[in-house]
């Protein structure tokens, strides 16, 4: 399997690259929380903020498209989707409460990753208008729709980080 001897290492920047990415993306909500109210005074740091949470999300979906072919093999399909192996992990008697929770950490990481590619590409959106957008020029108009593009982008963020997190407390890679 492709990158296989370094999954944990990508699991792991997968990690700290998803960590920074909710942070950034949780900083841009709080540098824009005045844009509703017009105050438009942080805007340079607020493009700047944009664009590397961009950065960070298109990092962290990118270390973990590479590390997704070992997960889906060892991870999901070699446990998360295997009653014998987690009969085998936490004993015949608790495995079909433990199989059926299982189940529900996959499903719930298949909806992690659509989400994190919507949150990647309205994180771009968001960057691209900001730049675009200069607002003595342009005057307040997307103001309250620019900081709800940056509330779902941190929203994104959350859910990704904590379902990956949910996910590998199950099983991770290595």
């Amino acid at each position: 399997m492709l990158l296989e001897d370094h999954a944990r290492l990508l699991l792991i920047l997968h990690a700290v690259v998803g960590a920074a990415t909710v942070a950034a993306a949780t900083h841009l909500v709080v540098w824009m929380r005045a844009y509703p109210r017009g105050d438009f005074a942080r805007h340079r740091s607020v493009r700047r903020f944009a664009w590397i949470s961009v950065a960070l999300f298109a990092a962290a979906f990118a270390l973990g498209s590479l590390a997704y072919p070992t997960y889906k093999v060892r991870v999901r399909v070699g446990y998360l989707e295997n009653p014998d192996a987690i009969a085998a992990v936490v004993g015949e008697e608790r495995a079909p409460a433990t199989i059926a929770r299982t189940a529900v950490a996959a499903r719930r990481f298949d909806v992690k990753e659509h989400w994190a590619g919507l949150g990647l590409v309205l994180a771009l959106a968001c960057a691209l208008a900001l730049r675009a957008w200069d607002p003595p020029r342009d005057g307040p108009g997307p103001a309250t729709a620019l900081f709800g593009f940056s509330l779902t982008v941190a929203a994104v963020a959350w859910l990704a980080a904590l379902i990956g997190l949910v996910t590998a407390s199950y099983r991770a890679i290595g």
